[in-house]
């Protein structure tokens, strides 16, 4: 299904729209949240405040990904090494992850959504399945298992498979430079003020747990449990509460149709898209779900 075929000009025109100063104030208030979460534990320590930073951090290295992916569509700054410099530095290096190669494999599975070419594929294929085999999945995410699982295969994918140690260290660093100097200043700073532990208790153990809840939660929902013929019918849209959308939908990546319908839409438009799509009338053809219940309910087998 084209775009253009379902807004008019001026419509599409108005989503295009970049606004640079927002991603400015949203890359510094996610950054300051965790800096905040840091500082709530340091000045309150107990298992309550722990709790509540380990949720908050978890949520803003998700939201990191989600920038990230905003970045690998070129939609962070109008200027493109900006949009890069912002989405590997403050973006995808401090999670492990990295801006250029998975622009590469995530313009593929726009391309070839809910194919054999999809890279996603393998996120869907699991759905559906037993209340007990989805429970195994959230318990492996809650306890680090999945994360653990995560981070260990792109360590070995960073280490490869050279002829040589020599060649195996020089790609490994090469590949995770950024990485390691992200996560070295966080380390840093924290140790600076004599909570260098904190690294590994409040940085660490939210990407393994919490973190890995949250993007398997979204991973479900975008595409799990559907068939289809077109962006309408193979890809779905949440609607949820704000509450929800800040740990599980940040920067509104819960309008997944309106995404891939307007890859070159940022963010803060994705809620116009819906709103033009709506008084066109083409609500009543899109995979809308109110909430994640109903989400479930289609990807459990009976």
């Amino acid at each position: 299904m084209f775009s253009e075929n379902l807004l008019n000009p001026a419509e599409l025109n108005e989503l295009k729209q970049k606004k640079d100063l927002i991603n400015v104030f949203t890359l510094f208030s996610m950054w300051s949240q965790v800096i905040l979460a840091f500082i709530l534990y340091i000045l309150f320590p107990n298992l309550i405040t722990f709790f509540i930073s380990a949720i908050i951090i978890a949520a803003k290295q998700f939201q990191m990904v989600v920038f990230m992916h905003d970045g690998a569509h070129g939609l962070i700054f109008k200027n493109r090494k900006l949009n890069d410099l912002a989405s590997q530095w403050l973006c995808a290096y401090p999670v492990m992850t990295d801006t250029i190669p998975y622009r590469k494999v995530h313009s593929q599975h726009h391309k070839f959504t809910d194919t054999e070419k999809d890279p996603d594929l393998s996120l869907t294929a699991a759905f559906p399945t037993s209340w007990k085999s989805l429970a195994r999945k959230f318990i492996r995410d809650l306890t680090g298992v999945a994360g653990f699982r995560r981070y260990s295969a792109a360590l070995l994918s960073a280490w490869g498979n050279e002829d040589s140690i020599f060649k195996s260290f020089s790609r490994f660093i090469s590949k995770l430079k950024g990485f390691f100097i992200t996560n070295l200043a966080i380390f840093g700073i924290l140790f600076i003020f004599g909570y260098g532990w904190l690294y590994l208790f409040l940085w660490w153990i939210p990407m393994l747990t919490f973190f890995s809840l949250f993007y398997r939660i979204r991973s479900i929902t975008e595409h799990s449990g559907l068939k289809g013929s077109d962006d309408f019918t193979f890809t779905r849209t949440t609607l949820v509460p704000w509450y929800l959308r800040y740990f599980l939908a940040p920067l509104n990546v819960n309008y997944h149709i309106e995404h891939h319908l307007f890859t070159f839409c940022p963010w803060y438009n994705l809620p116009k898209a819906h709103r033009f799509l709506a008084r066109k009338g083409f609500i009543s053809e899109m995979e809308i779900s109110k909430g994640y219940l109903p989400v479930l309910r289609k990807i459990l087998a009976n």
